[in-house]
This record gives C-alpha cells, structure tokens and sequence, in this order.
C-alpha cells in the first residue's frame, strides 16, 4: 500500500507527541543535569518537526485529487508480498524465541530462511548469516556493551 505523505507524515507527529511525553514520565538520574528523558525528546523533537514538514509537504506539492491510500505495484506481485509476509513473520519469531533459543543460532536460522527464499546458493548464505551473525554479536556484545540473549549458548562463553 502507498499511504499520501500527509497521512504518514500525521501517523508519525502523533507517534512524536507520544514518545515526547511518554518521556516525561521517566525519572532523572541522581546528581545528573540530563536523565535518560533527554535522548527520547530530542528524538521526538526531531520526529515531529519532521513529520510536520511531510504534512506541508504531501498537502502543497501533491496533485489534486491523489488518493489518501493506494495499492503499490509489488503488493500484486505474489512472490514479494509473500517476501514481505515472511520477514513479517520472521521478525515476530525473532521476538517470541529470542530469548529461548538465543540471537546467534535464530539469527543465523532467520537470515538462512530469507537467503534460500531469495534464491541464495547455500554455502554462500551461510557463510554471510554466520559472518553478520558474529560481528553483529561483536558490536553489541563487546564495543556497545548491549548484551544479546545467548539461549541455548548460555555455558558456551
């Protein structure tokens, strides 16, 4: 689907005001100037001036007439909506067994399925899955310090 800019441009001030003062409710950090509140306004901040800007922009430069809501080309295409379902879907199960199975083995599991669903040759995929895999898990686990589940890898390392 094509949504006019001036629907998505409202869906995102709206998502903007939300997060805006949703982050009020979060609570300052002791003997700090700034808490973790600061990082979510800016974002909103930046969002709404954003989304207010494609408001403008989809009322003044589009034709008259444009519909609100249009089927884009690929949503008839069979092949890519079902693309689209999967890593729909995909990204659901991530959620749901992240924690159980853990990021390395479903991310690896995850990409596989897209790249043999993209006509990927095996070994080719499984060696890209693996290789973004580990530096993913090295860039979060080590240099962002952002654990990642391990699951079914807990005693491993």
């Amino acid at each position: 689907m094509r949504f006019h800019d001036s629907v998505c441009g409202a869906v995102l001030l709206a998502l903007a005001v939300f997060i805006f003062t949703y982050a009020l409710t979060i609570p300052p950090m002791p003997g700090q100037q700034y808490g973790a509140d600061v990082f979510p306004r800016m974002v909103a901040i930046g969002l709404g001036a954003f989304s207010l800007m494609l408001v403008f922009r989809g009322w003044k430069y589009s034709a008259p007439g444009t519909p609100w809501v249009a089927i884009a080309p690929w949503m008839r295409d069979p092949r890519t909506r079902g693309n689209f379902i999967l890593a729909f879907v995909l990204t659901i199960a991530y959620v749901l067994l992240d924690d159980i199975v853990g990021f390395i083995p479903l991310g690896i599991a995850i990409l596989m399925v897209l790249f043999v669903r993209q006509k990927v040759e095996w070994r080719k995929g499984a060696v890209i899955a693996v290789a973004m895999v580990v530096m993913t898990q090295f860039l979060f686990g080590n240099l962002l310090r952002v654990p990642l589940p391990r699951g079914i890898l807990t005693g491993f390392w």
